[in-house]
C-alpha cells in the first residue's frame, strides 16, 4: 500500500509513520518506479498491533520495530479493558455502525445527550463510547471506515452542542489547536465543547497549526491560553519538544494547556497545564479565574 493508503488503515498520520522511519528504522517501504514508498501488508500488520499498544500506554520507543510474534505477544496480555462487556448503549451504536445506518447513529447521540445531559454526555459517555469505538476496530470488530462514520457522527454532534452553549463566552479566550503532525481531532472538539460550556471564549485553529502560526494567532486574537490535544500515536518526545518550544517562544502570560493520550502519561513539564482528561477542564479554568480576577 501507499503511505497514503496506511494513514487510513492503521490511524495513523504519514508524519508519524515518517518520523518513524528516520528513528527506529520500521517501517521499512519498498519503492515504485516513481520512487513512492509501498509498505508490505505485515508491516501493516505489525502497524495496527502497534496502534493497539500505543493506545494503552506503550511508548513508540519501545515497541517500533518488534516483530509481528513480539507484537502479538504483547497484545494477548493485555487485560480486557474494564467496560467490557459494552453497556446496552455502546451495543447499540456498534450495530448502527456495522449496519452503517447513520440516521439511527445521530438519533442514539441526541437521545443520549438528551437523558444525560449535555456535559455529562460528552465527558463521560462520549468519551467512553469513542475509546469503546477504537477497542472494536483494533479488535477487527469494526472497519477503519466504520469508526471514520463514527467519528464524523460525533463531529457534527459536538459542533451542534458547541453551537448552543457559545452564546455567553467570557474569558479566557483560549486558542485551541493540534501540532504539525497530529491530524486526529476529536479530542479536540470534546475539549472545545466541555470548555465553552464552562464559558471560556474558545477560538478553534484546528489541525496540524506550525508553531510560528499558533503564536501568531495567540498574539492576533489575544489568547489567555494555548490548549494543544495530542492523541495516542503522536510521539512522547515529539510532544514534549512542541510544546516546551511553543513555551519557550510565547508571550509569558499566555498560559500553555495539553491535553490528549498522548500526554497522559507525560512527566509535569515547566510551564505547562496537562490536563489527564475532560473532567480537570472545568478545574483549571476556575483556577485561571481565580489567578486573573476581570475588573470589578
Amino acid at each position: 500500500m501507499p503511505i497514503s493508503a496506511i494513514e487510513k488503515e492503521t490511524g495513523l498520520t504519514k508524519e508519524v509513520i515518517r518520523k518513524w522511519e528516520s528513528r527506529y528504522g520500521f517501517p521499512l517501504p519498498e519503492r515504485d518506479d516513481n520512487g513512492n514508498r509501498l509498505y508490505p501488508g505485515d508491516q501493516i500488520d505489525q502497524l495496527r498491533l502497534i496502534r493497539r499498544l500505543l493506545g494503552v500506554g506503550y511508548r513508540p520507543g519501545k515497541i517500533v520495530g518488534l516483530s509481528f510474534d513480539e507484537l502479538d505477544a504483547l497484545v494477548r496480555q493485555l487485560s480486557p479493558p474494564p467496560d467490557v462487556p459494552a453497556s446496552d448503549y455502546a451495543c447499540q451504536v456498534l450495530e448502527a455502525l456495522t449496519g452503517h445506518d447513520l440516521p439511527r447513529l445521530r438519533d442514539l447521540f441526541k437521545q443520549q445527550w438528551a437523558r444525560d445531559g449535555l456535559a455529562s454526555f460528552i465527558g463521560v459517555t462520549l468519551a467512553r463510547l469513542t475509546t469503546t469505538v477504537g477497542e472494536a476496530w483494533l479488535r477487527g470488530d469494526l472497519r477503519l471506515f466504520e469508526e471514520h462514520l463514527y467519528t464524523e457522527a460525533a463531529l457534527d454532534v459536538l459542533h451542534e452542542a458547541i453551537r448552543t452553549v457559545t452564546g455567553s463566552a467570557q474569558a479566557p479566550r483560549l486558542l485551541l489547536a493540534t501540532p504539525s503532525g497530529e491530524a486526529h481531532t476529536l479530542g479536540l472538539m470534546m475539549a472545545e465543547a466541555i470548555a465553552a460550556m464552562e464559558g471560556a471564549h474558545c477560538i478553534r485553529l484546528g489541525a496540524q497549526i506550525p508553531i510560528a502560526e499558533m503564536i501568531a494567532a495567540a498574539t492576533a486574537c489575544q489568547a489567555d491560553i494555548v490548549g494543544l490535544s495530542f492523541s495516542v500515536a503522536f510521539p512522547a518526545r515529539e510532544a514534549v519538544q512542541i510544546l516546551a518550544a511553543l513555551r519557550d517562544r510565547l508571550d509569558p502570560a499566555i498560559e500553555v494547556w495539553a491535553g490528549g493520550y498522548g500526554v497522559s502519561a507525560l512527566r509535569p513539564l515547566s510551564g505547562i497545564r496537562c490536563l489527564r482528561d475532560l473532567a480537570e477542564i472545568g478545574p483549571a479554568l476556575a483556577t485561571w479565574r481565580r489567578d486573573h480576577p476581570g475588573p470589578a
